[in-house]
Parts: structure tokens; sequence; C-alpha cells
């Protein structure tokens, strides 16, 4: 979705080299790669399936709630601060009692062109196909809203 996802993912990776085969955690490294990575992929697939629901079907509550967990991700990464602020500012919007729609279709486009960038450098496939799958499906959504 956003460039501090690809990093995210490549942190794992390397985390997956370092940690020893036994895992001080209980887990070996490719047991922990793949927690990590199935995590991002639940939390890719429940926001595509909340986009797609369309503008009329997603409920402001249901958009923060995955804006949150975006955040906790996002905020792990320093070079991602940009995209934390972007998240956080379509978290408040989502909360005024009027949000205002235009600027909600802005945040989201903006965040979907972003993750269309991250796509491009994810050097895993089936990475790349789940966050271009996320960008159409906020790019479509920002559209619906204008």
């Amino acid at each position: 979705m956003w460039p501090f996802f690809y990093k995210h993912y490549r942190f794992t990776r390397v985390l997956s080299h370092v940690l020893p085969q036994s895992g001080e955690l209980g887990y070996s490294h490719k047991t922990f790669s793949k927690m990590t990575t199935k995590k991002a992929e639940t939390l890719i697939t429940s926001t595509i399936e909340t986009l797609d629901n369309g503008a009329e079907g997603v409920k402001p509550k249901d958009g923060a709630s995955l804006i949150k967990d975006w955040i906790a991700i996002v905020k792990t990464d320093e070079t991602a601060s940009g995209i934390a602020d972007d998240l956080q500012e379509l978290h408040d919007e989502l909360g005024e009692k009027d949000p205002d729609i235009k600027k909600l279709a802005q945040l989201i486009k903006k965040l979907g062109e972003e993750t269309t960038r991250a796509a491009k450098k994810a050097d895993d496939e089936e990475l790349q196909s789940s966050l271009k799958d996320l960008s159409d499906s906020l790019k479509d959504f920002a559209k619906e809203l204008k």
C-alpha cells in the first residue's frame, strides 16, 4: 500500500535471516517471517474488502478502525512518517461530525498513489500483486467519493 509496507516487509525478511533457527521467541525465523507477512496480507485483504463495499456501504467507524491498524504498522518505520501523517489526517477527518468528502477523496487517492509506488518496488510477486490490488481499490474508492 505504501512505501512503509514495503519497508516493513523487507524488515521482516531481514529479521528472518538474523533470528537463530530456534528463535529466542520460540519461533523459527521462517515461522516469524510467515506470521508477520500473514498479518500484513490479512490487513491488506480487510482493507480491500472494506473499500470494495463502495462508499455507500462503508461506515466511518469501519474506516477508522482499519486506519488505526495501518498507523500502528507505519509508526514502526521512520521513513514512513509522511504516510502516518496522511493516515492520521484521514482518521481525524472520518471522526468529524460532517467529514469533508472532497478532502477524504484527496487523501485516499494520495494513499492509492503511494501504494502503487510501493507495489513497483516490492521484490515479492505476491506482495506486488496484493499492493496493486489495494492501490486499485483505494483509487476506485476515491473516485466514488468525488
